[in-house]
């Protein structure tokens, strides 16, 4: 007998776990559908090596580039920051690629030194000359 519910009991538990799955699925969409109206875009988009970076900028003069840490992103800096700096600086805030409104190249890994590289090639595109970094 036991054999016979067998087949069954382990079709029942594949489709219920299909069903966990697919509702996971479904509210991370709807979490990220929110997030993002709630929180949109704001800045400038610069694609470099595959990756779109999401970035935004303020004022004029010497450069500080902010790199923000694991989890967060450019609006950690942006709302924080930015006003607190005088007249004769250019703020440039990023979204490190894979995180806020910046999307990773293809085949890309996210590992530190693929992202440092990104970083320098944003920093090369914009034509910055030897920007403050600022990160945490």
């Amino acid at each position: 007998m036991l054999i016979s519910i067998l087949p069954w009991l382990i079709g029942g538990l594949l489709v219920a776990a299909a069903a966990v799955v697919l509702g996971l699925m479904l509210a991370t969409w709807w979490i990220a559908t929110k997030a993002e109206r709630l929180v949109p875009a704001c800045g400038k988009f610069i694609e470099i090596g595959g990756s779109r970076i999401h970035y935004v900028e303020a004022g004029e003069g010497r450069p500080i580039v902010f790199l923000h840490g694991l989890g967060a992103q450019l609006h950690h800096f942006r709302h924080t920051l930015f006003g607190r700096f005088g007249a004769g600086y250019r703020l440039i805030a990023l979204d490190r690629p894979g995180s806020g409104y910046s999307v990773r190249a293809g085949g890309a890994s996210g590992r530190l030194p693929e992202q440092a590289e990104v970083v320098r090639r944003f920093i090369e595109e914009l034509g910055l000359e030897r920007p403050l970094i600022v990160g945490h």
